[in-house]
């Protein structure tokens, strides 16, 4: 069973080893988990309302050593909101009184986040480039035979 399982494979005069069927395999998986990471990403942000926020202090995590911005906004009634991004970093990312952008829920306001394109799409981003190094990798063990 196992031998019929991972043997050579010839597709049109092309010979497929097994270490082609493993990467283009891995690729596949890969792409289809950036499909998904995107797919949640866009049902999360449907529900969300983005605004500008004014990054006002940074506070440091005790556990992690990390800044984290405190940042204040204002939601659609205008009422003032606070909150500290989850998203920090060994040194502060921004001057205090920096303008970013903020994506919070209408009916809750206090929760909130920071919106940046790596926190944002990063993880989708890179299983897309690894979908992407796979397939080229496979296809590089891919031998056309001339008959």
């Amino acid at each position: 069973m196992k031998s019929r399982l991972f043997k050579e494979r010839y597709v049109r005069g092309s010979l497929i080893p097994v270490i082609t069927q493993v990467l283009w395999s891995i690729s596949f998986l890969c792409f289809c988990f950036a499909l998904f990471s995107i797919i949640q990403e866009l049902r999360h942000l449907s529900d969300r309302k983005s605004t500008n926020g004014e990054v006002i202090s940074y506070i440091e995590s005790d556990e992690t050593s990390r800044f984290h911005p405190r940042i204040r906004f204002k939601d659609q009634q205008g009422i003032a909101h606070e909150f500290i991004d989850g998203t920090g970093a060994t040194a502060p990312l921004y001057v205090v009184g920096t303008i970013v952008q903020v994506d919070y829920h209408p009916q809750y306001p206090n929760i909130a986040e920071m919106t940046t394109l790596y926190y944002r799409w990063g993880s989708s981003f890179g299983l897309l480039c690894m979908s992407a190094l796979c397939w080229f990798m496979g296809s590089r063990f891919t031998y056309r035979l001339t008959a």
